[in-house]
Protein backbone atom coordinates (compact mmCIF):
# COMPACT_ATOMS: atom_id res chain seq x y z
CA UNK A 1 0.00 0.00 0.00
CA UNK A 2 2.81 2.44 0.77
CA UNK A 3 4.09 2.05 -2.78
CA UNK A 4 0.74 3.00 -4.32
CA UNK A 5 1.12 6.80 -4.12
CA UNK A 6 4.58 7.01 -5.72
CA UNK A 7 3.58 4.57 -8.44
CA UNK A 8 0.39 6.51 -9.08
CA UNK A 9 2.43 9.70 -9.33
CA UNK A 10 4.85 8.11 -11.77
CA UNK A 11 1.91 6.92 -13.85
CA UNK A 12 0.33 10.36 -13.91
CA UNK A 13 3.57 11.96 -15.04
CA UNK A 14 4.06 9.34 -17.74
CA UNK A 15 0.48 9.65 -19.02
CA UNK A 16 0.09 13.42 -18.84
CA UNK A 17 -0.83 15.44 -21.91
CA UNK A 18 2.50 17.22 -21.79
CA UNK A 19 5.42 15.90 -23.77
CA UNK A 20 7.28 13.38 -21.67
CA UNK A 21 10.65 14.94 -20.94
CA UNK A 22 13.70 13.50 -19.22
CA UNK A 23 13.46 16.35 -16.71
CA UNK A 24 9.91 15.40 -15.67
CA UNK A 25 10.95 11.76 -15.42
CA UNK A 26 13.81 12.77 -13.15
CA UNK A 27 11.44 14.79 -10.96
CA UNK A 28 9.18 11.76 -10.60
CA UNK A 29 12.12 9.51 -9.78
CA UNK A 30 13.41 11.95 -7.18
CA UNK A 31 9.95 12.15 -5.64
CA UNK A 32 9.68 8.38 -5.51
CA UNK A 33 13.06 8.18 -3.77
CA UNK A 34 12.10 10.95 -1.35
CA UNK A 35 8.88 9.17 -0.38
CA UNK A 36 10.77 5.90 0.01
CA UNK A 37 13.14 7.63 2.41
CA UNK A 38 10.14 8.93 4.37
CA UNK A 39 8.74 5.42 4.56
CA UNK A 40 11.98 4.02 5.89
CA UNK A 41 12.63 6.77 8.42
CA UNK A 42 9.24 6.94 10.12
CA UNK A 43 6.27 4.76 10.91
CA UNK A 44 3.00 5.00 9.00
CA UNK A 45 0.36 7.58 9.84
CA UNK A 46 2.58 9.75 12.01
CA UNK A 47 3.00 13.50 11.87
CA UNK A 48 6.66 12.98 11.01
CA UNK A 49 5.73 10.91 7.95
CA UNK A 50 3.11 13.44 6.87
CA UNK A 51 5.60 16.29 7.13
CA UNK A 52 8.23 14.31 5.26
CA UNK A 53 5.79 13.42 2.48
CA UNK A 54 4.64 17.04 2.32
CA UNK A 55 8.23 18.15 1.81
CA UNK A 56 8.57 15.58 -0.98
CA UNK A 57 5.49 17.00 -2.70
CA UNK A 58 6.85 20.55 -2.40
CA UNK A 59 10.18 19.49 -3.90
CA UNK A 60 8.39 17.63 -6.69
CA UNK A 61 6.18 20.61 -7.52
CA UNK A 62 9.21 22.92 -7.67
CA UNK A 63 11.11 20.44 -9.83
CA UNK A 64 8.10 19.97 -12.11
CA UNK A 65 7.67 23.73 -12.55
CA UNK A 66 11.33 24.07 -13.54
CA UNK A 67 11.10 21.11 -15.91
CA UNK A 68 7.98 22.52 -17.57
CA UNK A 69 9.63 25.92 -17.98
CA UNK A 70 12.71 24.31 -19.48
CA UNK A 71 10.55 22.26 -21.85
CA UNK A 72 8.63 25.39 -22.86
CA UNK A 73 11.86 27.28 -23.59
CA UNK A 74 13.26 24.34 -25.51
CA UNK A 75 10.17 23.98 -27.72
CA UNK A 76 10.09 27.73 -28.46
CA UNK A 77 13.60 27.51 -29.89
CA UNK A 78 12.52 25.08 -32.62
Amino acid sequence: MRFALPLLLLGLVACSNQPNSPELNQCAQQNFQCEQNCSMSSTEQTMTRQICNGECVEKYNACKAQAEELTKIRTQQY
